[in-house]
């Protein structure tokens, strides 16, 4: 017998709907100027089933970034735990995890780079200025993880299992190249007179990083090829 995929509730239309305003919202209006009656409204649902759903505008707001938690694990989850099971013993320029490293930042890249990542951007850097629980909630479950093995490969490509300060600020660095794509987003549009980011510049933007990364750690991009 084959089976058939369940239609969701209306409540969980609406739940979603609700989730999917309040992303928006929140992103454009920030979380103290952003009001339950605008979110309601962009939902096309009665202001109550709020608090029915979710609580109260705090609980949302959560809800919201543990929702975005939830779509990176998804996305770059399988990507992390591989490399993870797969780190070689520390030795310099390891080709092992030299190829980690750059399937991890392209991974993120790629990321980063759709279309579904331009309201979490924006929800991301408004907690970059003024962190609040929801900051907590992005580091625990995907900031902090892909900065610890991003760091743990810098250190190991070093000939290291201990993470030093250096590796760190490394580790930061690159995470920045990444970054700043999305969170300059109009800026890199107008320097290149691109009017989207699509398949072909996700494609040299992957491929500049990883020779920016080569450069940093004196990784052979030939030798990984070979």
């Amino acid at each position: 017998m084959i089976g058939h995929a369940t239609a969701p509730s209306r409540g969980e239309v609406t739940r979603e709907s609700i989730l999917a305003a309040a992303m928006e919202v929140f992103a454009r209006d920030g979380f103290r100027a952003a009001s339950t009656r605008a979110i309601a409204r962009a939902a096309n649902a009665n202001q109550a089933l709020i608090g029915y759903h979710f609580g109260n505008k705090q609980r949302l707001y959560l809800t919201v970034f543990e929702h975005i938690a939830d779509r990176v694990e998804t996305l770059l989850g399988p990507t992390l735990a591989r490399i993870e099971s797969e780190l070689a013993p520390p030795v310099d320029g390891d080709p092992a995890n030299a190829r980690l490293l750059l399937d991890l930042v392209s991974g993120f890249a790629a990321m980063l780079l759709s279309d579904e990542t331009s309201t979490w951007a924006r929800l991301i850097l408004n907690e970059q200025q003024r962190p609040s629980e929801a900051f907590d909630v992005l580091y625990q479950r995907v900031i902090g993880r892909v900065a610890r093995l991003l760091t743990q490969l810098v250190a190991r490509l070093r000939g290291r299992t201990d993470v030093t300060e250096e590796d760190r600020l490394i580790a930061i660095t690159i995470i920045g190249q990444v970054l700043v794509f999305r969170v300059a987003h109009a800026a890199v549009l107008r320097q290149f007179g691109w009017n989207d980011i699509g398949p072909r510049q996700v494609g040299a933007i992957i491929e500049r990083l990883q020779a920016n990364i080569a450069a940093i750690l004196a990784i052979d991009i030939e030798q990984l090829a070979s």
